[in-house]
């Protein structure tokens, strides 16, 4: 089954040269078609600012993300995802928790490879800015339960809030019981819901009970008067409305359902190096490909696509050996010392040009001008003569609130990240910690191909590899034989050399970055 991506476009018309609309989903379509990508879906928002929480079409996208709907997004230029670095580094945390990973059409990363670097280190802060908010939401809830209020959304189906505490509506409680005897007792949950909705009942939205509707209920310890979240559990802290016996039958029920699931489920296996791997012969991308031997063992591999099509006699590559490979190999080269500098210094210029106080004091200034001119919209009201003119300043007014909101939230990361002060120190420091792992680990060789790794062309007996370090374009098939035949020319000694000993970087002054190594 082919990978799954969705196409996200943007265009704001204030930018008149930028690519359309139809223009950016072409580029992606390509794309995805390249890497054998199969495109699920498309989303655009046209005319809209690169302010991620104003755009409907983006917050769409994000929502069906949670869902598991696609495993990444294309997008023409990673700043069509997002402008702000800080907020582009959020989104992609809450996306890499469901899995789902952008990718650039026409880049390698941003506007140099400096700039994956910092996104990487700005998503570590914000990682550590939701963990803090987690620590300061989990503290205001083990509050909340110890005096047995209830602090966490809406009261579940049975209760109502009432002094803000959990308070037993009666007739909810009934059905609530007839759910857990009847599933306990085997009955369906398609079954419960097409019993309850013959009988007219709603869940407490007003909509019809569904599968879904049992999916949290039939967990919820509330229902045995316990609350339970994170790491917290305190018992007691609302008046239960099924006894523990009755709710522990059907948990074992659940938990016999999941493991049946399991067992049909097939693991997905994750080729790390697709997008980034290409045939040396023919520049065309690598994908994965899998066979099993006579013994019944499953092997995987990389293969040309023009090989499949029988156009290119490249030999497939096992997978765990070059992921180990490049990993090994880029570890090793960007932690020595002169290179840690070159690429700390880059990082901290991208970062002090992204956050100052010049960009922040414009934010504000723009904040202060947004406000004079939604006081305005509202002292109009006042003059407002009919409903039309009502109905028409208020739109005006929703649309400059919108905004102002907008703008909040960009000082609020922008003083974030003025606040945060990197030095080219604590860049080095992250880079060895970054590069501190085991080759051979799955997670590791993610992190640090993802990170660093711009493109790889593979031939059967030598590897170039570019990183990234500066033009964050990923390089081409073209760019690479250019480099290959200078180096050559140029009489690089031992930069081409047997594929198992150790590498040589090609020197600074002979190619444009970012540097390969040719092995």
């Amino acid at each position: 089954m082919s990978d799954r991506a969705v196409i996200y476009a943007r265009f704001s018309s204030a930018r008149q040269q930028e690519q359309s609309i139809d223009g950016q989903v072409r580029y992606c379509t390509q794309y995805a078609e390249q890497r054998g990508y199969q495109v699920v879906g498309t989303y655009a928002d046209r005319a809209i600012s690169g302010t991620t929480d104003e755009r409907p079409e983006f917050q769409h996208m994000i929502a069906d993300a949670k869902l598991h709907k696609f495993d990444y997004i294309i997008v023409w230029k990673l700043d069509r995802f997002s402008r702000d670095r800080y907020a582009s580094a959020m989104y992609k945390h809450e996306l890499k928790k469901n899995n789902v990973k952008v990718l650039s059409a026409t880049e390698g990363i941003g506007e140099g490879d400096e700039s994956v670097i910092l996104e990487a280190i700005l998503e570590a802060m914000a990682e550590m800015y939701v963990k803090q908010l987690s620590q300061n939401v989990t503290r205001g809830m083990r509050e909340a339960a110890l005096q047995g209020r209830h602090a966490s959304g809406t009261a579940p189906y049975g209760y109502r809030t009432e002094d803000k505490k959990l308070v037993i509506v009666p007739e909810e409680a009934a059905i609530v019981r007839y759910i857990f005897e009847e599933y306990a007792r085997g009955v369906s949950k398609r079954e419960l819901a097409d019993r309850l909705n013959a009988r007219g009942l709603r869940t407490h939205t007003g909509a019809p009970f569904s599968f879904n509707s049992f999916q949290r209920m039939l967990k919820n310890e509330k229902y045995i008067g316990t609350f339970k979240w994170s790491d917290i559990v305190i018992e007691d802290c609302c008046p239960p409305i099924v006894d523990k016996e009755l709710f522990e039958k059907c948990q074992k029920r659940i938990r016999a359902n999941q493991r049946n699931v399991g067992r049909k489920a097939k693991t997905k296996i994750e080729y790390i190096l697709k997008g980034k791997l290409f045939c040396g012969y023919c520049g065309s991308p690598m994908v994965g490909d899998g066979g099993t031997s006579k013994t019944g063992k499953k092997h995987y591999y990389y293969t040309c696509t023009a090989r499949k099509k029988g156009k290119c006699e490249k030999a497939r590559e096992q997978k765990g050996y070059i992921e180990w490979y490049i990993v090994e190999q880029t570890v090793e080269y960007v932690l020595q010392p002169a290179r840690l500098d070159y690429i700390a210094d880059n990082v901290v210029a991208a970062y002090n040009k992204s956050y100052n106080t010049n960009e922040l004091e414009g934010l504000k200034a723009r904040k202060a001008a947004l406000e004079r001119e939604y006081d305005k919209i509202t002292d109009s009201l006042i003059h407002a003569t009919s409903a039309r003119m009502i109905d028409a300043i208020n739109r005006k007014a929703a649309e400059a609130e919108a905004r102002l909101n907008a703008i909040e939230d960009d000082i609020i990361t922008m003083s974030v990240g003025c606040e945060a002060a990197l030095t080219a120190e604590d860049i080095k420091a992250w880079l060895s910690s970054f590069c501190d792992g085991d080759a051979a680990d799955p997670e590791f060789q993610r992190r640090i191909i993802d990170v660093l790794v711009n493109a790889v062309y593979l031939y059967d007996d030598k590897v170039v590899i570019y990183f990234n370090v500066r033009d964050g374009k990923q390089i081409s098939y073209t760019e690479m034989q250019s480099t290959v035949e200078s180096a050559k020319s140029d009489g690089a000694r031992g930069s081409i050399i047997e594929p198992h000993c150790p590498p040589l970087i090609m020197g600074w002054g002979i190619i444009k970055m970012p540097h390969p190594i040719i092995i």
